[in-house]
Formats: structure tokens, sequence, C-alpha cells
């Protein structure tokens, strides 16, 4: 079976690095980006199978970037996971108006990161 593609984005690099580590240790192929911006550009270069998204971040945030991602006919079915620190139920059902399909609040586990990404690959 053909490795899956998966584009990250978040302004914290730490963030990135821990979750690029714990989905290459699965065998995913994974390319990051710091921002919507440069993920939208890696978007248009590359196929992916899911994009993971921070949900807060400087010039476009992740519910920009989901609803740029579905308005492009290309892109629409790509699965998205919402993740953020926040626990506000407006930006919860935000993500999911966007277009994301399931919501990873931080601090997570590897475990929940993992489950959640099979789950959108199915």
């Amino acid at each position: 079976m053909p490795q899956k593609h998966i584009l990250v984005v978040d302004d914290d690099q730490n963030i990135l690095t821990l979750i690029k580590t714990i989905l290459s240790q699965r065998d995913f192929r994974v390319s990051t980006a710091l921002n919507g911006e440069v993920a939208v550009s890696l978007l248009k270069q590359d196929k992916f199978d899911a994009l993971i998204t921070d949900a807060m971040m400087p010039q476009m945030d992740g519910n920009t970037l989901a609803q740029t991602v579905k308005s492009d006919p290309k892109l629409k079915d790509m699965p998205i996971i919402m993740v953020t620190a926040s626990k506000e139920v407006d930006l919860v059902k935000k993500s999911f108006s966007s277009g994301c399909v399931l919501f990873l609040p931080k601090p997570f586990t590897a475990a929940s990161l993992l489950s959640l990404v099979q789950l959108v690959l199915k």
C-alpha cells in the first residue's frame, strides 16, 4: 500500500516536529508548513491524503485555510483535522462549518492523533 501523504500546518515549530515525528514513525509521509499561505502553495504543488491544521495562526487561520481547501474542486474531498488549544465552543462549531471533519484538542496524545488520522483516511 502506498504511503499516505499528510500536510501538517501550525505556526509552532515544536508542534510541527511532534506531529511529524508521531506520523513518520507510523510510516506516513509528512510535509509541514508554518502558515496557511505556505500550505495553500504546497497543496497546489503536491497530492495530499489529509490536512492537519492549527486553528489559530497569524496571516491565515485554520478555518480560512479549511474554507480555501474546500472551495477548490481538486481539494474539496480532502479530510481536514483541526487542532487547537482553545476550548471555545464557537471555534469548534466554526471548524466544522469550515469543512473540518474532526477536531483534536491540544494537548493531545500520540494515540489520539494516530486514531483520528487513521479514521479520516478510511
